[in-house]
């Protein structure tokens, strides 16, 4: 099993957080979030620890990058620098698609790609 730490700790990292658990549960085990200063953020997440980066040691887990796409350059940068070297950036796309999946898995809500090219306004 995979072991993943989302690098965030706002809105996009908590729905990259459920999507994933939902999804990928079988093959991803999420062991926490990652912020660069907890200033400001929660020890807690979705019942998972909120590390500050300077004490996360788990170099062999894969940091998925769930922020906003105009400071993902810099925390690529600070992971790297800190000696993680598998990591994943979350961007519109990537993102998008990943909870388009996870609703329409849910069944809370249908995919727009259901509705024929006609129905779309």
């Amino acid at each position: 099993m995979w072991k993943l730490a989302i690098f965030g700790a706002k809105s996009i990292a908590l729905g990259a957080c459920l999507a994933v658990q939902y999804l990928y549960k079988e093959e991803l085990e999420i062991v926490g979030f990652l912020v660069s200063s907890k200033e400001g953020n929660p020890d807690t997440l979705s019942g998972l620890p909120v590390y500050e980066l300077e004490n996360f040691s788990q170099k062999d887990a894969c940091i998925l990058i769930a922020i906003p796409e105009d400071a993902q350059e810099e925390v690529v940068k600070l992971l790297e620098e800190h000696g993680f070297h598998n990591h994943i950036n979350l961007d519109s796309r990537k993102e998008s698609e990943l909870m388009e999946k996870y609703y329409s898995n849910m069944g809370i809500f249908q995919s727009i790609h259901d509705y024929g090219e006609d129905s779309i306004v």
